[in-house]
């Protein structure tokens, strides 16, 4: 049984989430300009949706703005079809 407490009701970030974010402080820029950044390059992204990607939410739906992301900050992506062993 868990009992409620107000971090059980937290959602937390995916370890890519939380490299996002590291990237973006070190570049001083913010989820905002990434969003502007995406939508430049064509992708319809909204506040939420990047905030659900960074929890790793919907992140199967979204691999093209996950590639983008990841590239645009200089994080290491591996398609799926490049995966070892799949």
């Amino acid at each position: 049984m868990t009992a409620f407490c107000q971090a059980s009701t937290r959602r937390t970030l995916s370890p890519w989430g939380t490299e996002v974010k590291k990237r973006l402080i070190d570049r001083t820029l913010k989820q905002d300009d990434l969003i502007d950044t995406l939508r430049g390059q064509g992708y319809s992204i909204n506040r939420s949706t990047l905030s659900n990607l960074l929890r790793g939410i919907g992140a199967s739906n979204r691999q093209g703005e996950i590639e983008a992301i990841s590239q645009f900050l200089g994080i290491p992506y591996v398609r799926r079809e490049e995966q070892p062993g799949t």
